[in-house]
């Protein structure tokens, strides 16, 4: 079990340094450096490292830990656009602060790089497919519109 924590960590500190690079960017110095912080408890970190780098799959208890952690993380970061629905019945969700939104972006496009090298332009836009405000859709849909030059957001 050891690698697959050691590997699990290896991948928080990619991803980290990919998101503080795209947050550092648009001037979110702070958040770029505490981005998913709480990946690194054990109520999230085990629970992820069994899931994605054990190689073996999880027993119910385990799974229903690993669903316990991604519902835990959601809570408890800001930049998550579930952390803002208040009915997910209705689709109801709270404005989100611009700070969080482009942090969110941040984090989409974080996935393009590897260690910090840039690999492609991310066009990955979820816009359509999360549950968030009609404000915090209109900022989205600006701030990931290809069309967008005006670098950065805030």
């Amino acid at each position: 079990m050891m690698k697959a924590y050691w590997r699990y960590f290896l991948y928080i500190m990619n991803h980290k340094l990919n998101v503080l690079i795209e947050c550092w960017k648009e001037g979110l110095y702070f958040q770029g450096v505490i981005h998913d912080f709480s990946k690194f408890s054990p109520a999230e970190f085990f629970p992820y490292a069994k899931k994605f780098y054990s190689g073996k799959p999880l027993v119910l208890d385990e799974e229903l830990n690993w669903k316990y952690a991604w519902l835990r993380h959601k809570r408890k970061n800001k930049h998550h656009w579930e952390y803002w629905v208040i009915n997910p019945n209705t689709n109801e969700a709270l404005p989100m602060p611009k700070k969080y939104v482009i942090e969110m972006v941040c984090d989409w496009r974080s996935f393009s790089r590897k260690w910090g090298k840039k690999v492609k332009e991310s066009t990955l836009n979820l816009t359509d497919s999360i549950v968030v405000h009609p404000e915090t859709k209109r900022e989205l849909e600006l701030m990931t519109s290809p069309q967008r030059t005006d670098k950065p957001f805030n």
